[in-house]
Protein backbone atom coordinates (compact mmCIF):
# COMPACT_ATOMS: atom_id res chain seq x y z
CA UNK A 1 0.00 0.00 0.00
CA UNK A 2 2.54 2.70 1.24
CA UNK A 3 5.09 1.74 -1.93
CA UNK A 4 1.77 2.03 -4.17
CA UNK A 5 1.57 5.63 -3.07
CA UNK A 6 4.99 6.36 -3.18
CA UNK A 7 4.91 5.40 -6.89
CA UNK A 8 1.68 7.45 -7.72
CA UNK A 9 3.52 10.29 -5.54
CA UNK A 10 6.75 10.13 -7.85
CA UNK A 11 4.57 9.79 -10.78
CA UNK A 12 2.78 13.23 -10.13
CA UNK A 13 6.06 14.17 -9.20
CA UNK A 14 5.26 15.13 -5.42
CA UNK A 15 8.11 15.33 -3.73
CA UNK A 16 6.53 16.51 -0.50
CA UNK A 17 4.48 13.70 -0.20
CA UNK A 18 7.41 11.43 -1.28
CA UNK A 19 9.46 12.38 1.84
CA UNK A 20 7.09 12.69 4.22
CA UNK A 21 6.37 8.70 2.88
CA UNK A 22 10.18 8.43 3.45
CA UNK A 23 10.06 9.90 6.60
CA UNK A 24 7.32 7.23 7.69
CA UNK A 25 9.47 4.13 6.57
CA UNK A 26 12.50 5.79 8.58
CA UNK A 27 10.88 6.21 11.63
CA UNK A 28 8.80 2.85 11.00
CA UNK A 29 12.05 0.97 10.70
CA UNK A 30 13.27 2.61 13.94
CA UNK A 31 10.52 2.01 16.01
CA UNK A 32 10.84 -1.63 15.17
CA UNK A 33 14.73 -1.57 15.77
CA UNK A 34 13.88 0.04 19.42
CA UNK A 35 11.58 -2.29 20.35
CA UNK A 36 13.45 -4.76 19.33
CA UNK A 37 16.61 -3.83 21.20
CA UNK A 38 14.19 -3.89 24.16
CA UNK A 39 13.17 -6.99 24.12
CA UNK A 40 16.12 -8.29 23.71
CA UNK A 41 17.61 -5.95 27.05
CA UNK A 42 15.01 -6.77 28.75
CA UNK A 43 15.56 -10.64 28.17
CA UNK A 44 19.32 -10.43 28.94
CA UNK A 45 17.83 -8.79 32.23
CA UNK A 46 15.41 -11.35 33.36
CA UNK A 47 18.80 -13.96 31.87
CA UNK A 48 21.05 -11.98 34.34
CA UNK A 49 18.87 -12.21 37.36
CA UNK A 50 18.34 -15.68 36.95
CA UNK A 51 21.80 -16.97 36.67
CA UNK A 52 22.76 -14.79 39.42
CA UNK A 53 19.88 -16.14 41.76
CA UNK A 54 21.32 -19.74 40.92
CA UNK A 55 24.90 -19.05 41.09
CA UNK A 56 23.60 -17.32 44.66
CA UNK A 57 21.32 -20.24 45.93
CA UNK A 58 24.06 -22.59 45.03
CA UNK A 59 26.47 -20.66 46.65
CA UNK A 60 24.85 -20.12 49.82
CA UNK A 61 23.51 -24.04 50.28
CA UNK A 62 26.78 -25.18 49.40
CA UNK A 63 27.97 -23.02 52.34
CA UNK A 64 25.39 -24.44 54.71
CA UNK A 65 26.20 -28.42 53.75
CA UNK A 66 29.51 -27.83 54.00
CA UNK A 67 29.53 -26.27 57.32
CA UNK A 68 26.00 -28.67 58.68
CA UNK A 69 27.10 -31.93 57.10
CA UNK A 70 31.09 -31.94 57.51
CA UNK A 71 32.81 -29.28 59.07
CA UNK A 72 30.78 -29.29 62.24
CA UNK A 73 30.20 -33.48 62.68
CA UNK A 74 33.81 -33.81 61.36
CA UNK A 75 35.81 -31.03 64.26
CA UNK A 76 32.76 -32.49 66.83
CA UNK A 77 34.13 -36.46 66.43
CA UNK A 78 37.72 -35.54 65.97
CA UNK A 79 37.45 -33.41 69.13
CA UNK A 80 34.70 -36.67 71.08
CA UNK A 81 37.84 -39.14 70.32
CA UNK A 82 40.79 -36.96 71.53
CA UNK A 83 38.68 -36.14 74.77
CA UNK A 84 37.73 -40.18 75.48
CA UNK A 85 41.35 -41.20 74.62
CA UNK A 86 43.13 -38.65 76.87
CA UNK A 87 40.85 -40.23 79.92
CA UNK A 88 42.47 -43.66 78.93
CA UNK A 89 39.18 -45.25 76.94
CA UNK A 90 40.15 -46.50 73.55
CA UNK A 91 37.45 -45.54 71.54
CA UNK A 92 36.91 -46.58 67.59
CA UNK A 93 38.80 -44.08 64.95
CA UNK A 94 35.91 -41.25 64.54
CA UNK A 95 34.16 -41.13 60.93
CA UNK A 96 31.82 -39.46 58.94
CA UNK A 97 29.09 -41.32 56.88
CA UNK A 98 26.47 -39.63 55.24
CA UNK A 99 23.78 -40.30 53.13
CA UNK A 100 23.81 -39.65 49.21
CA UNK A 101 26.87 -39.41 46.85
CA UNK A 102 28.78 -37.38 48.44
CA UNK A 103 29.58 -35.08 45.55
CA UNK A 104 27.54 -31.41 44.94
CA UNK A 105 25.78 -31.39 41.87
CA UNK A 106 27.53 -29.91 38.76
CA UNK A 107 25.85 -26.36 38.63
CA UNK A 108 28.72 -25.08 37.02
CA UNK A 109 28.47 -27.25 34.29
CA UNK A 110 24.60 -26.42 33.72
CA UNK A 111 25.48 -22.00 33.96
CA UNK A 112 28.26 -22.52 31.46
CA UNK A 113 26.23 -22.89 28.95
CA UNK A 114 24.79 -19.52 29.69
CA UNK A 115 26.80 -16.14 27.91
CA UNK A 116 28.59 -16.01 31.53
CA UNK A 117 31.54 -13.56 29.79
CA UNK A 118 28.69 -10.96 29.32
CA UNK A 119 27.69 -11.08 33.25
CA UNK A 120 30.70 -10.94 35.55
CA UNK A 121 33.88 -9.49 34.86
CA UNK A 122 37.39 -12.15 33.81
CA UNK A 123 38.11 -12.16 37.56
CA UNK A 124 35.00 -13.10 39.39
CA UNK A 125 34.18 -15.67 36.08
CA UNK A 126 37.38 -17.00 36.49
CA UNK A 127 37.42 -17.44 40.34
CA UNK A 128 33.98 -19.38 40.00
CA UNK A 129 35.25 -21.70 37.48
CA UNK A 130 38.35 -22.07 39.99
CA UNK A 131 35.79 -22.32 43.23
CA UNK A 132 34.05 -25.02 41.38
CA UNK A 133 36.49 -27.34 40.21
CA UNK A 134 38.11 -27.20 43.92
CA UNK A 135 34.76 -28.18 45.05
CA UNK A 136 34.04 -31.25 43.05
CA UNK A 137 38.15 -32.09 44.26
CA UNK A 138 36.91 -32.17 47.23
CA UNK A 139 33.97 -34.13 47.01
CA UNK A 140 35.61 -36.83 45.47
CA UNK A 141 38.60 -36.46 48.09
CA UNK A 142 35.47 -37.40 50.22
CA UNK A 143 34.30 -40.43 48.41
CA UNK A 144 38.22 -42.10 48.77
CA UNK A 145 37.70 -41.71 52.30
CA UNK A 146 34.40 -43.25 52.36
CA UNK A 147 35.78 -46.28 50.64
CA UNK A 148 38.30 -46.58 53.31
CA UNK A 149 35.60 -46.25 56.26
CA UNK A 150 33.24 -48.86 54.38
CA UNK A 151 36.08 -50.68 53.40
CA UNK A 152 38.41 -50.79 56.79
CA UNK A 153 36.76 -49.25 59.98
CA UNK A 154 32.99 -50.70 58.77
CA UNK A 155 33.47 -54.16 59.16
CA UNK A 156 35.18 -53.83 63.08
CA UNK A 157 32.49 -51.33 64.57
CA UNK A 158 31.00 -54.17 66.13
CA UNK A 159 34.10 -55.84 67.43
CA UNK A 160 36.67 -54.87 70.10
CA UNK A 161 37.83 -51.56 69.84
CA UNK A 162 41.35 -52.60 70.52
CA UNK A 163 40.99 -53.55 67.13
CA UNK A 164 41.73 -50.01 65.89
CA UNK A 165 45.08 -50.06 68.06
CA UNK A 166 48.81 -50.97 67.84
CA UNK A 167 49.10 -54.73 70.18
CA UNK A 168 50.45 -52.53 72.93
CA UNK A 169 47.12 -50.52 73.34
CA UNK A 170 48.86 -47.18 73.27
CA UNK A 171 47.70 -45.48 69.49
CA UNK A 172 45.74 -46.00 67.03
CA UNK A 173 47.30 -48.25 63.89
CA UNK A 174 48.75 -46.42 61.56
CA UNK A 175 46.08 -46.53 58.74
CA UNK A 176 43.27 -45.25 61.33
CA UNK A 177 45.45 -42.50 62.76
CA UNK A 178 45.65 -41.48 58.87
CA UNK A 179 42.24 -41.59 58.31
CA UNK A 180 41.73 -39.28 61.27
CA UNK A 181 43.95 -36.96 59.65
CA UNK A 182 42.25 -37.37 56.31
CA UNK A 183 39.25 -36.69 57.98
CA UNK A 184 40.67 -32.81 59.60
CA UNK A 185 41.87 -32.67 56.32
CA UNK A 186 38.48 -32.61 54.34
CA UNK A 187 37.53 -30.47 57.56
CA UNK A 188 40.08 -28.21 56.95
CA UNK A 189 39.46 -27.77 52.95
CA UNK A 190 35.80 -27.73 53.82
CA UNK A 191 36.30 -24.58 55.30
CA UNK A 192 38.35 -22.79 52.80
CA UNK A 193 35.70 -23.56 50.60
CA UNK A 194 33.09 -21.81 53.17
CA UNK A 195 34.50 -18.78 53.34
CA UNK A 196 35.60 -19.30 49.79
CA UNK A 197 32.03 -19.22 48.63
CA UNK A 198 31.36 -16.23 50.76
CA UNK A 199 33.80 -14.43 49.70
CA UNK A 200 32.15 -15.19 45.74
CA UNK A 201 28.50 -14.26 46.83
CA UNK A 202 29.82 -11.34 48.45
CA UNK A 203 31.56 -10.19 45.05
CA UNK A 204 28.41 -11.23 42.75
CA UNK A 205 26.22 -9.38 45.29
CA UNK A 206 28.20 -6.17 45.01
CA UNK A 207 28.50 -6.02 41.14
CA UNK A 208 31.78 -4.76 41.36
CA UNK A 209 34.77 -5.82 39.43
CA UNK A 210 37.77 -7.13 41.10
CA UNK A 211 41.52 -7.32 40.84
CA UNK A 212 42.48 -9.89 42.60
CA UNK A 213 41.08 -13.65 43.75
CA UNK A 214 38.96 -14.68 46.39
CA UNK A 215 41.09 -17.84 47.00
CA UNK A 216 44.37 -15.89 47.23
CA UNK A 217 42.91 -12.50 49.03
CA UNK A 218 42.80 -14.68 52.46
CA UNK A 219 39.74 -14.97 53.99
CA UNK A 220 37.67 -13.22 57.52
CA UNK A 221 35.52 -14.91 59.50
CA UNK A 222 32.21 -14.05 57.77
CA UNK A 223 33.91 -14.98 54.67
CA UNK A 224 34.41 -11.48 52.84
CA UNK A 225 37.80 -10.92 51.70
CA UNK A 226 40.34 -9.07 53.77
CA UNK A 227 41.03 -6.79 51.38
CA UNK A 228 38.85 -5.51 49.08
CA UNK A 229 40.15 -4.07 45.71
Amino acid sequence: MLLRRVIEHVKTQNWTAVALDFLIVVVGVFIGLQVTNWNDARGDRARRVQVTQTLLADLQDSRAVQHNIFIAPINDGLEEWRAAYERGAKPPPPYLRISGSGIAPDTWTMLQQEQLTELFDPVTLFDLGYYYSELQGWGHKYIRYLTFFENEILPNLSEDPSVFYTDDGQRLKPKYAASMDRLAEIAGDGEVLRQWAGCLIYRIETKQAFNTLCRRNGYSLDGMPETKD
